[in-house]
């Protein structure tokens, strides 16, 4: 399926009014699907929904069109199952169209696909070398924590994308047709399919060989110590050779709020309130800004909110903005804080590509894989160690967090991100309860 992935290809393009969206293209620009695409960039919700709610309650109202980073994701998996049906000589349009679908031989195979990487393919002998002892033990450590096959998450939403799309394609050729015999059997045939499927997708949620171990904090604290020193500009350590002041905020501000890249994409000079005694800034949530020139404009998941930052931070924020960034002509035609500062690009708004490619630098320093959403949970963790040392109880730590990360008041994300203290709580208590049911070894015998 290389070959073909390689003439598939997501694509992000602007419409007139300057919103940005993903397109699947073969061969660098024509469509490669007309349903593909139009489902894709059209109305998520669909009529069968409504139709299955209707006799027991009013339908739902419709859910809001996907975020443009949502869409890109779907892009994404559609592509592979696109690229998976075209190497089997499947074409999909053509089957649901003729009320035929898929069998349960053709679902058991893509789910079998589903499982491996997109790129996973046939080994080129040409590049096979001869293996020393020495390269199988690099070998073997390179890859102590390496996953033959995708998360149980990602198969999850390839089989529900696959689901979505031939779900489309029903409602596209046979929703609403007058009940003939045929008709009857088509739906049959559909809703067979679609049982069939879903056995798969719920059984996804039992199924992940990938195990997190929750005792292991997701930077450790030599690391992340030595972090916090190597991102300052006046560190010998720092990996960067320019931009070290740009590349410094940036991290900080990562780490210090615990914030998304989003945000710190977003981040615009208005955006800043620097109150002596509350120095901060302002989250806001502008998914489409007509004044960001970026092409995958940044959004924030999270809601609006305030964020406050160091005193220090702030200087340094406004010492960029008032030297590095007053310096660049293309930076007054917009408002946004952290630019481009060479090549073609300079002066522009920095993009998620760049945000991600500083990040790795700084984790190939340290000698680990790091990335944004890392530094996110590492704040959750020290987050709630400083809270305790505040004696908060545990319902003000949670509320705390849920207003400092932007989460609605019923959400359950804090048990994600701090599922390092909780493993260690649960462990504290049951030694503690283990110590007084086991019994002592050595000594004391009975005569």
């Amino acid at each position: 399926m290389n070959e073909l992935s390689e003439n598939v290809a997501v694509k992000i393009y602007k419409d007139a009014d300057g919103y940005s969206f993903p397109l699947i293209v073969r061969s660098g620009v024509f469509p490669a699907c007309l349903y593909l695409n139009a489902y894709l960039n059209g109305n998520h919700n669909s009529p069968l929904s409504a139709r299955k709610n209707k006799a027991s309650a009013p339908a739902p109202a419709p859910a809001p069109a996907p975020a443009f980073h949502t869409l890109k994701k779907y892009a994404y998996e559609l592509k592979f199952l696109y690229c998976y049906f075209i190497e089997q000589g499947i074409d999909l349009v053509e089957r649901v169209s003729s009320g035929e679908f898929l069998s349960r031989k053709e679902v058991d195979d893509f789910v079998r696909s589903c499982k491996l990487y997109a790129n996973e393919g046939t080994i080129d002998e040409s590049n096979i070398v001869a293996i020393s002892d020495k390269r199988i033990r690099d070998a073997i450590h390179a890859t102590s924590h390496s996953q033959p096959q995708v998360s149980a998450h990602t198969l999850r939403q390839r089989l529900i994308r696959l689901r979505a799309y031939i779900e489309y394609l029903f409602v596209c050729h046979h929703y609403d047709q007058e009940p003939t015999n045929t008709q009857a059997r088509v739906d049959d045939q559909f809703n067979k399919f679609k049982l069939y499927i879903n056995t798969f997708i719920g059984g996804t949620r039992k199924n992940n060989t990938i195990v997190k171990d929750a005792f292991e904090s997701v930077i450790p604290s030599d690391k992340f110590f030595y972090l916090l020193e190597i991102i300052k500009e006046s560190s010998p350590e720092n990996p960067f050779k320019s931009s070290k002041l740009r590349n410094q905020l940036i991290m900080q501000i990562l780490i210090n709020t615990g914030v998304r890249v989003g945000a710190v994409l977003k981040l615009k000079v208005s955006d800043l309130i620097d109150d002596w005694d509350n120095p901060r800034f302002l989250l806001t949530r502008t998914p489409n800004d007509p004044t960001d020139p970026r092409l995958e404009r940044p959004s924030n998941k999270t809601k609006a909110l305030s964020v406050s930052i160091s005193s220090e931070l702030m200087k340094l924020i406004k010492l960029y903005i008032q030297t590095v960034r007053a310096e660049n002509t293309t930076a007054r035609e917009h408002d946004f804080v952290f630019i481009s500062e060479k090549g073609t690009t300079s002066g522009q708004p920095l993009t998620y590509k760049s945000i991600h490619k500083i990040v790795d630098k700084f984790g190939e320093a340290l000698d680990i894989k790091l990335h944004p959403h890392k530094l996110r949970h590492k704040w959750n963790e020290v987050f709630e160690d400083k809270a305790r040392e505040h004696g908060l109880t545990p319902e003000k730590i949670e509320d705390l967090r849920k207003y400092a990360m932007g989460w609605v008041e019923d959400s359950k994300m804090a048990s994600v991100y701090n599922e390092y203290q909780l493993a260690v709580t649960v462990a504290d208590i049951s030694a503690r309860t283990q110590s007084k049911t086991v019994p002592r070894l050595g000594g004391g015998h009975e005569s």
